[in-house]
């Protein structure tokens, strides 16, 4: 009988050779194949890719020459294990970067007319979605200010200084207030310490810290008269104030111990800046030098005419490289650290008071009622700000940028101001470093272990490659150093020019004799005449003649050969 459709379906179907090949095993080519890609995949292969670049690397290092160099068999293990650490951080940061998948975004201008600073807060705030729009708000505080704004590592918390006395302590993107105090003296300045939890706050004598529930917990008197200018040093531990008398003071507050004063001799300073990336402190005066300054020194490692004005402020970038400054002259600039020179000069039409530098690169600067904002004004001169800002009727006291968000505080005579800022933050955060997210146990956790790598006052140095290297004896640093100056001097010699040689009549000492025998005045005429007139009288001594008269001339000559 004829089989239908279904039973063919039904029975099996015979494999044709290449099935059958298939299913016994993959071809040589395949297996070749497939082990290329294992190979490929490999974490030997995938290490090997992903070399660190450049912005990574912390350093040179220590070289193999002069790890066999150490004698010291315990001193070399220890060596090659840190450099083994540092070499699996910087692979490690990395490959972290591939997870970093969010990027930055900024302001764009639809046409070639429109400019990204004639934008308002109010169209950012509708534009962007509902959680980034809360984060701009304004604080009406008219009646004890001008205000400083300051935030805290994390970027959770906000602290207010009024000048008037009033301080608040709270949680802005909750709009929780922590604490609120009335001192009812004046305020210059305020600072967040290691967490939130203390804060210090220059008063009209004396410093003073508290705790996040304002309990006075110290009063450092040996800071009087007034200090007016506050930084913190979060990997030292230490203080730094600045006050009338021009005194550097650092302090350190894990021990209360004051780890050195230094005495600046250029009179009250009120501008002061820290450099992250080597806690070096600068300081501006009213001579327009800026100071750069660490505890290991009693005098400036480098002194910087940067204005012909007194400077009213200064701010350094995240990595060291840049410094922008600002005098009463209305000029702001922006300077090489690494070669200490000008790189680029902007103008603004009142001087600017306060000066901030976000960690993407844009800088803020505050003058009279406005606030402006510029991208990658640092390397590159800009024509235009990137945003701006008006407070009508106030005058810009402090900008300062949120560590990990697109915000700048801004603090003014009427208050307090939020500003969106797209682009001018970092979203990717380093959660040991400052986690905004931690807890109270990680927040314990975190204390207990800067405290315990907290880095000596000694670190802090100029050149931060120094720092992990092979400290050489004292007499090869000498002969190197009389090495270097002997090859200079060399140089000199063979640029300088051969200058003629005076002898004689063309020595300068001659010259300048010749030039002022040349000048007649009058005690000179007056010495002349009398020595004329002495001459005159020792000759006639000489001869034995009477004095000569006026009318001798009129009287008769003798006669030759008259009797």
């Amino acid at each position: 009988p004829r089989s239908t459709a279904s039973d063919v379906t039904d029975q099996p179907r015979r494999r044709t050779y290449r099935e059958t090949f298939v299913a016994q095993g993959p071809t040589t080519t395949e297996s070749t194949r497939m082990a290329n890609e294992k190979r490929r995949a490999s974490p030997a292969k995938l290490k090997r890719a992903l070399q660190p670049s450049e912005e990574y690397e912390r350093g040179p290092g220590i070289t193999r020459r002069e790890l066999k160099s150490v004698r010291d068999l315990k001193l070399k293990g220890k060596l090659k294990s840190s450099e083994k650490k540092v070499r699996a951080a910087v692979d490690a940061a990395a490959q972290t970067e591939l997870l970093l998948t969010t990027d930055a975004g900024y302001l764009e201008a639809e046409g070639p007319l429109e400019r990204t600073y004639h934008f308002r807060q109010d169209q950012i705030a509708t534009a962007v979605d509902e959680q980034s729009g809360r984060k701009a708000f304004e604080l009406t505080l008219d009646k004890l200010g001008p205000y400083r704004a300051t935030y805290s590592r994390d970027g959770q918390h906000l602290l207010l200084g009024g000048r008037k006395g009033h301080i608040a302590l709270m949680e802005w993107q909750r709009s929780k207030i922590l604490c609120e105090l009335q001192l009812g003296e004046t305020v210059r300045d305020v600072c967040f310490l290691h967490q939130h939890a203390m804060f210090a706050v220059a008063q009209k004598k004396d410093l003073f810290i508290y705790d996040s529930q304002g309990i006075e917990l110290h009063c450092l008197r040996t800071h009087r008269p007034c200090v007016h200018r506050l930084r913190f040093l979060p990997y030292h531990f230490l203080l730094c104030t600045v006050g009338e008398t021009g005194h550097l003071r650092y302090l350190d507050i894990s021990t209360g111990q004051q780890v050195a004063e230094h005495a600046s001799k250029l009179g009250a300073c009120s501008v002061m800046a820290t450099n992250p990336s080597n806690a070096v402190v600068h300081l501006g005066h009213s001579s327009g030098v800026v100071t750069l300054w660490s505890p290991n020194l009693p005098t400036p490692h480098v002194r910087m005419l940067c204005h012909t004005a007194p400077l009213s402020a200064c701010a350094v970038e995240g990595g060291g490289n840049y410094m922008a400054t600002a005098a009463l002259d209305g000029r702001i600039k922006v300077w090489d650290l690494r070669t200490y020179k000008e790189v680029h000069t902007y103008h603004s039409v009142r001087p600017a008071h306060s000066l901030d530098i976000s960690a993407r690169g844009v800088l803020a600067v505050g003058h009279g009622p406005h606030v402006e904002m510029w991208r990658d004004a640092l390397a590159t001169k800009q024509k235009a700000p990137y945003m701006s800002h008006l407070l009508p009727a106030s005058a810009v006291a402090s900008v300062e940028f949120c560590p990990h968000e697109d915000v700048l505080g801004v603090g003014h005579a009427l208050g307090f101001a939020s500003l969106l800022v797209p682009g001018a933050g970092e979203a990717a955060f380093d959660a040991f470093e400052a986690n905004p997210y931690a807890t109270k146990k990680q927040r314990r956790e975190a204390e207990v272990t800067a405290l315990l790598e907290k880095l000596n006052p000694e670190t802090i140095t100029l050149d931060v490659s120094v720092i992990g290297t092979v400290d050489r004896s004292p007499g090869e640093r000498m002969a190197e150093m009389k090495a270097s100056k002997d090859a200079a001097e060399a140089e000199r010699k063979a640029n300088r020019k051969e200058r003629k040689k005076a002898r004689g009549r063309s020595k300068s000492a001659k010259r300048l004799a010749r030039k002022s025998a040349n000048i007649n005045d009058e005690r000179r005429e007056k010495m002349r005449a009398a020595m004329a007139k002495r001459t005159q009288d020792r000759e006639r001594a000489k001869r034995g003649d009477e004095p000569i008269d006026a009318l001798d001339r009129f009287s008769a000559a003798p006669t030759v050969g008259n009797p």
